[in-house]
């Protein structure tokens, strides 16, 4: 039984959230993932859901041979093309986590060049169509994603010692430091 302040709404968008407030919440749980990785961007990306009155932001990752051998489950879900089977990224469900309006920026394409370093105008344009084409399979499983966040949100507040909870953000402290966040 999903509790009943859960309010869904799909944003499905590519989203930068602000460096500080990741580094911020890192302080408190090492499960949030950093989004530099030198004159790389981490996205922070997909299903943007409302759960009370935070939105939370699910972070994509490129697809890895380990993640081959990985099943979809309650808080992982693979991009992968149908029709050729092939696997572009990874949503890591469990380390979703809330972003206030003030921390986050929605991506242009045109204006991607100031958030990430490319060395030419095609490695530019092979990168929008990555993002393009990995927003098209998000597309697909939106209300799929929005089901497992919801359920997985859940699980970890009625279970927070188990298993799951325990690879999952701490959900409930993060919005807690999202607030202390916004009032500083």
């Amino acid at each position: 039984m999903f509790h009943p302040y859960f309010f869904w709404r799909s944003y499905l968008n590519w989203y930068i959230v602000n460096k500080e407030y990741i580094r911020f919440l890192l302080q408190f749980d090492k499960t949030v993932g950093f989004v530099n990785y030198d004159d790389k961007l981490k996205i922070h990306v997909g299903t943007i859901l409302t759960i009370g009155k935070f939105k939370y932001y699910v972070p994509i990752s490129s697809a890895k041979s380990k993640h081959e051998r990985m099943s979809n489950s309650l808080d992982f879900h693979k991009l992968q093309d149908k029709t050729t089977n092939y696997l572009y990224a990874v949503l890591n469900i469990n380390n979703m986590i809330p972003v206030p309006d003030s921390c986050i920026t929605q991506l242009k394409y045109d204006k991607i060049s100031n958030y990430r370093y490319f060395k030419d105008d095609k490695e530019r344009t092979n990168y929008i169509y990555l993002l393009q084409k990995e927003k098209a399979l998000i597309d697909e499983v939106s209300e799929l994603l929005q089901s497992k966040a919801q359920k997985l949100y859940e699980k970890c507040l009625q279970m927070p010692d188990s298993s799951l909870a325990k690879r999952c953000c701490n959900f409930k402290l993060l919005e807690e430091k999202s607030l202390e966040f916004v009032q500083q």
